[in-house]
């Protein structure tokens, strides 16, 4: 890598941080930067993935204290999510170039579209699911949003948030922060076989991580001080951005 490439991607990894702490959704940021350096399409989504692994532990442990009571409950709600993340990461390394890129143009505009809904995610998952069968869907939700999470992930953590809504929890920091330790535990496990794989570009990760941690941290800080909607339609509106960059070249 050259010194310009490595001040890009780690210039990727602080925004990248700061953003997944703040509102979610990283990858939409992350992901092009690795594309327009070379990188082949699932290569830079596996790498993407593996870099922005840690980014939101500093947040977690920032905030531990408002999920430290929740124990059984938490892991509870962590199975399913990481069950799915597992299948998530192993349909991408089963996916063809061809197939992946095929995927991915939608997969970017549902990642803008529940980015820029934000929290409103929950209030339409609720209008749609009676009270009686939204603890059984619950399971079922936080399975799909480890899938995808596996698969690419970027915005998930406003459909976990969701979830989270669903299943009784009605603080939103609370759910905030129970929101990004079940997005560490997606991200970890599809970050095992990816990297078994073989498809993960480490140089480049290593880069991205580092600026994550950073750029966690940071997040982890502003997230009680910067007013949440402004700061998720800002980064719903520079994603829309890079995806329409992204499907027009």
């Amino acid at each position: 890598m050259t010194w310009a490439e490595i001040a890009l991607f780690l210039g990727a990894g602080v925004v990248g941080g700061i953003v997944n702490s703040l509102a979610g959704g990283a990858k939409l940021f992350v992901f092009p930067i690795l594309l327009a350096s070379g990188l082949p399409p699932i290569v830079a989504n596996a790498t993407g993935t593996v870099a922005l692994w840690p980014a939101q532990l500093p947040a977690v442990w920032l905030h531990r204290h408002r999920i430290a009571h929740q124990g059984i409950g938490l892991l509870r709600r962590m199975l399913p999510a990481v069950a799915g993340a597992f299948m998530g990461a192993l349909l991408l390394i089963v996916s063809t170039e061809r197939a992946f890129m095929a995927v991915i143009p939608f997969v970017l505009v549902a990642a803008v579209v529940i980015i820029a809904l934000g929290n409103r995610t929950a209030v339409l998952a609720a209008r749609l699911l009676v009270p009686a069968n939204r603890g059984r869907a619950a399971g079922m939700l936080l399975f799909a949003t480890g899938l995808y999470g596996g698969f690419f992930g970027a915005g998930m953590g406003f459909l976990i948030i969701a979830v989270l809504t669903l299943s009784g929890i009605t603080s939103i920091r609370d759910a905030n922060t129970e929101k990004n330790a079940i997005a560490t535990a997606i991200n970890t496990t599809a970050v095992v076989p990816l990297l078994l794989s073989g498809l993960v570009h480490l140089p480049a990760a290593g880069v991205v991580l580092l600026g994550g941690l950073v750029g966690g941290y940071l997040g982890g800080l502003l997230s009680g001080v910067l007013p949440e909607a402004p700061m998720r339609l800002g980064i719903a509106l520079l994603g829309l951005i890079l995806t329409l960059s992204f499907l027009f070249t």
